[in-house]
């Protein structure tokens, strides 16, 4: 995992376990070239032991470098007031957008009571969205500070009115996730939403 924290407030996460996946892609690429080392070179059948273990061997790395591939990249934009995401796992990847004032909880979740394995989850309006798939280890990465200021830069912990949330955006600039507040909050169109807010 690496975290990048900005001038600006902006926190970036960028997590992958990527490099156990080229660990099993590269030894289904030793496997194969065994294959052709003992085909080509030794002269054994296709079908003696030894070629038809290299053969097994290498689809097994090949499906588990396939399954154990994850990288997730989540950016806490502080100036827009949301948090943009992309995960890619497998062979697919999503993306979206997360708006600041739709995140209602940022909580830690461990593996088992007695274990420093742990995933910092994020609970929006509409459903659930770890960081990882995968547990982490809170002494390498420190999971609990990370928690901490994802927790700060959304506003969480803050219990008020939409008026009030609303002006400790704009204190931290961002207009944008203010002015929603108000718009979807108290109902106005967005013209409302800045005269109510002086804008």
């Amino acid at each position: 995992m690496n975290i990048e924290r900005y001038e600006n407030g902006n926190i970036e996460v960028d997590i992958s376990f990527t490099w156990m996946s080229y660990l099993a892609l590269f030894g289904t690429f030793c496997c194969f070239f065994g294959i052709v080392y003992f085909w080509a070179i030794v002269g054994l059948h296709i079908f003696s032991l030894q070629i038809i273990g290299l053969v097994i061997a290498g689809v097994v790395l090949g499906v588990a470098g396939i399954i154990i591939y994850e990288s997730s990249s989540f950016l806490f934009d502080n100036e827009n007031g949301e948090l943009r995401w992309q995960k890619r796992k497998y062979f697919r990847a999503k993306k979206g957008t997360v708006p600041f004032y739709d995140i209602e909880e940022v909580k830690i979740e461990r593996a088992d009571e007695n274990t420093k394995e742990m995933l910092v989850k994020i609970l929006t309006k509409k459903g659930e969205l770890s960081l990882s798939d995968s547990y982490m280890l809170s002494s390498d990465y420190n999971v609990e500070e990370l928690a901490g200021e994802v927790k700060s830069i959304t506003g969480l912990g803050i219990d008020v009115s939409p008026k009030n949330r609303a002006q400790i955006l704009l204190e931290l600039g961002q207009t944008k996730g203010a002015i929603d507040i108000i718009r979807e909050e108290m109902e106005m169109s967005i013209e409302e939403a800045k005269d109510y807010l002086g804008l």
